[in-house]
């Protein structure tokens, strides 16, 4: 399987990095995430008036900005996570590695997202969209057709998230039986360039730790290096 970056993405965002994860994992015990720990932080120390006051989240909102995206109606997935977080009460539990990579993107403030492998049909891309890919979101039965030109991640036969960090599809989503997952870890322009290294190793370190998993091929996409294969 291939993944691909589409150079004219990078034309727009040329400090753009894409970490990839590709993990053998075991979706059915917990370990120690850090979820609660990391939450009580964000909700004590945040400092901002706003959570798009922060540096974070303002570089996606530019972005967006950047390709006609609102920011304002489609939050970015790691502002909706911070959001959802600063409202305190309970933080919702999804499954233990759904649980341990929205962990760590809130400690980053960084998008994470997780693809179970099995499902996906032929290579994945992440560019524009040509106006033809279908797309069925986690919280609706309903196909729709993506808008021509938007950014999102594709592979062979659909969409798997539109705006390109804002929603996931249905058919990828990682659930109890999943054992290979393909997780993309943006960094956005504007953003120091140690943090994709840094999170990536977090990921791994914690999947060993917890005994949920193993990293079985990672690389760091870029201008300079659009693919990779695994």
């Amino acid at each position: 399987m291939k993944f691909t970056i589409d150079d004219k993405l990078c034309a727009i965002f040329p400090s753009l990095k894409i970490g990839v994860l590709i993990c053998d994992i075991e979706n059915t015990r917990y370990g120690d995430d850090g979820l609660e720990l990391i939450l009580e932080d964000v909700r004590t120390r945040f400092s901002y008036p706003k959570p798009q006051d922060h540096p974070h989240i303002k570089v996606w909102r530019e972005g967006f900005s950047k390709l006609g995206i609102s920011a304002s109606k489609y939050y970015s997935s790691i502002e909706s996570l911070l959001r959802r977080a600063l409202k305190g009460g309970p933080f919702p539990r999804i499954n233990p590695i759904v649980d341990l990579y929205n962990a760590i993107s809130l400690k980053y403030l960084v998008p994470m997202g997780g693809h179970a492998l099995q499902p996906l049909e032929g290579d994945i891309y992440l560019g524009f969209a040509d106006g033809s890919e279908p797309f069925v979101s986690m919280d609706s039965c309903e196909s729709e057709i993506v808008d021509k030109g938007e950014v999102v991640y594709k592979d062979g036969k659909e969409v798997l998230t539109r705006r390109w960090v804002w929603r996931q599809c249905n058919k990828d989503k990682v659930i109890a039986a999943t054992n290979s997952i393909f997780i993309p870890i943006d960094i956005m322009e504007g953003l120091p360039d140690a943090l994709c290294e840094t999170v990536m190793a977090d990921m791994e370190e914690s999947l060993l730790r917890n005994g949920n998993g193993k990293v079985i091929h990672r690389d760091i996409l870029t201008r300079d290096r659009l693919f990779t294969e695994f």
